[in-house]
């Protein structure tokens, strides 16, 4: 049998809430293991062994009974000395110390709703750390950005890659000895419209495009939902996921709704608003704090303004 995309940790008395992540998650395209698939005769804790370290990702669900149980804790330890944890909290509780200082997704209120922003995020976090692998086996072209069978936007459903902190500039080499080193930065830049402004930097994990704040990059058009998509870096990759948004999120022309590679040099269109992915060096673009759309100097900074 296959290996599991990924594992599910959880207490006995959670049995209920671990069928809606089970069930929401294959959903979303993953297989699935969980105790439920024991079948007759099989031996317990070594089907449970094997199964635990054979998964790409272990999804723990931390409450005040999983805490509580000596199975979770372990499975909980051994998943994350293999970096496959990816705890979730279904209730309010004070994890196991250990624990503490790794993050968890906040799903106590979720209630299997797989439009949330909350689940999209946690499944996002997923696809990247399930697919790793296949992921570095076949690196895209730097070039285009794009892998070599296809034109199409790469979804994380095939392609996608490990989760990864917010990342630093990468090193370009220069072109003589001692030449100082400069780096890139992965950008966001605008298409001729009805919006102006200077390219965004995306040097963070997670930032939410949007008509307004809460969302880190704000694009004041009507055809922008409030919270619209997330843009992320991880492993030197663009990804976007759409939230729900009421005109959509897509990619050179394709609606996208799960997490999605954005290759270099293809257009992210956020509603009627089209954005380039593109490189550039630190010299030419400053970071997300500092911007200030061309023509108005007022506006606050990750914003681009109206165009007169």
């Amino acid at each position: 049998m296959a290996e599991s995309d990924i594992f599910l940790s959880y207490a006995r008395h959670d049995q209920s809430i671990a069928r809606m992540f089970a069930d929401s998650l294959v959903l979303e395209g993953f297989t699935v293991w969980w105790d439920a698939s024991l079948r007759s005769g099989q031996t317990f804790d070594e089907v449970i062994e094997k199964e635990l370290r054979d998964s790409k990702a272990v999804v723990v669900l931390w409450s005040t009974r999983s805490v509580a149980s000596r199975w979770v804790r372990a499975e909980a330890t051994l998943a994350d000395r293999r970096n496959k944890l990816v705890p979730a909290m279904i209730e309010a509780c004070d994890r196991p110390i250990i624990f503490e200082l790794t993050h968890a997704a906040d799903l106590c209120d979720w209630s299997g709703d797989t439009s949330d922003k909350a689940w999209k995020s946690f499944v996002l976090d997923l696809r990247r750390l399930v697919d790793a692998d296949a992921r570095t086996a076949r690196p895209p072209d730097r070039r285009t950005g794009r892998q070599s069978s296809t034109d199409d936007p790469v979804s994380l459903d095939a392609e996608p890659v490990p989760a990864a902190s917010p990342a630093a500039p990468r090193p370009v080499a220069g072109n003589g000895a001692g030449e100082q080193q400069s780096s890139e930065l992965h950008c966001l830049e605008m298409e001729p419209g009805e919006l102006i402004g200077d390219p965004v930097a995306i040097n963070s994990s997670s930032l939410r495009i949007g008509r307004s704040a809460p969302a880190e990059v704000i694009l004041p058009h009507k055809s922008v939902s409030r919270e619209h998509c997330i843009i992320g870096l991880a492993n030197d990759e663009l990804f976007v996921t759409d939230l729900n948004s009421t005109n959509g999120t897509y990619i050179d022309g394709v609606r996208i709704s799960r997490g999605t590679i954005l290759p270099v040099g293809s257009i992210l269109k956020v509603g009627e608003v089209s954005l380039r992915h593109a490189v550039r060096t630190d010299a030419t673009v400053q970071p997300l704090s500092q911007f200030r759309p061309s023509g108005d100097q007022t506006f606050q900074a990750g914003r681009f303004a109206t165009a007169s």
